[in-house]
């Protein structure tokens, strides 16, 4: 069993308006509500996937029950720490006439030490049932780098195999405990590598500065659909097939969990992981809703997958 803890939850909505104009009324034609936060898009992926998954982290509020709500609807067994806040709302904006889409997220509610307490408590018991534990998201009020990193180290030290995806200043922190995955987007990594990736050549340089700072492996997402893998025998890319997009939101995590449900569930080699996690991403991004997509169109675009070797890697894997 997957575990994916996602201690900043929120109800994620998306609408879709045409020609946004800043100043202007506007009416959504179509709009789509779920339970979100990036481990929660995880789970509900994974689950898509047949992947053996339970969710956790902090909820509160009406908007707690909406989450609680939305992962029972996905059929994602879950336990979640009741908190005193409420649970923050993202709210993404898609304009189809432009093709641009704009992300409005709350930093979300503060956490009390007990309520911290209490999380850290329930995980030592859950990480009993798991196999591997996956950390993704950002942090919500009053909690620092500090305490993820420590609930990774304590993943390490049963010997889980643990994901760490997560902002910049976080991920950083985590990697000094030296999880078995870590999977940023391009921004991030260059953030957490400390230099713009140019050249192809450049992910490479960048999976390679991330796991001189602690990661057992990593992979690496461009804006372009594109993908980055180290394996034992070098880094290998991955290119999407291009599809109709409607909203790029959580694909990244739809990647993530594709990767996953290959390596450790499917027991794939590398690059099948990859097409398979590159085409979860792009029937995300065909898809309104972070991971409301199903598994067979997924299973269609990873055929279509291109598999290489970039510039400056030592081995296809």
């Amino acid at each position: 069993m997957i575990l994916t803890v996602t201690l900043n939850a929120a109800v994620a909505r998306t609408l879709v308006v045409p020609s946004l104009t800043l100043g202007q009324r506007h009416r959504a034609p179509e709009s789509v509500s779920l339970a979100g936060g990036k481990g929660i898009n995880v789970a509900r992926v994974l689950r898509e996937l047949g992947t053996p998954v339970m969710a956790t982290g902090f909820a509160g509020g009406r908007n707690g029950d909406t989450i609680r709500d939305g992962l029972s609807e996905s059929a994602i067994p879950f336990d979640l720490v009741e908190i005193a806040g409420s649970s923050r709302t993202s709210t993404a904006i898609v304009d189809p006439m432009s093709g641009l889409q704009t992300e409005i997220n709350e930093y979300g509610p503060d956490i009390s030490p007990g309520e911290a307490g209490e999380l850290s408590h329930r995980l030592d018991f859950l990480l009993e049932y798991a196999t591997a534990v996956v950390f993704a998201g950002s942090l919500p009020g009053e909690l620092d780098e500090d305490f993820l990193t420590e609930l990774v180290q304590r993943s390490r030290a049963r010997g889980l195999y643990t994901v760490v995806d997560a902002t910049p200043a976080v991920l950083k922190a985590a990697l000094k405990a030296e999880p078995s995955l870590v999977s940023p987007n391009q921004n991030e990594a260059e953030s957490v590598a400390g230099f713009d990736f140019i050249e192809e050549e450049d992910f490479s340089r960048g999976l390679g500065r991330l796991a001189e700072l602690g990661a057992e492996r990593a992979c690496i997402t461009s804006p372009e659909g594109h993908s980055y893998l180290m394996t034992e025998d070098g880094v290998v890319a991955a290119h999407a097939p291009k599809v109709e997009t409607i909203s790029t939101i959580g694909s990244g995590d739809a990647y993530l969990a594709g990767l996953l449900a290959g390596l450790l569930h499917r027991r794939l080699p590398p690059v099948e992981a990859m097409r398979l996690a590159a085409g979860c991403a792009a029937a995300n991004a065909e898809t309104l809703g972070a991971g409301a997509f199903r598994a067979q169109r997924a299973e269609e675009l990873a055929e279509g997958v291109r598999i290489e070797v970039p510039v400056g890697s030592a081995g296809s894997g």
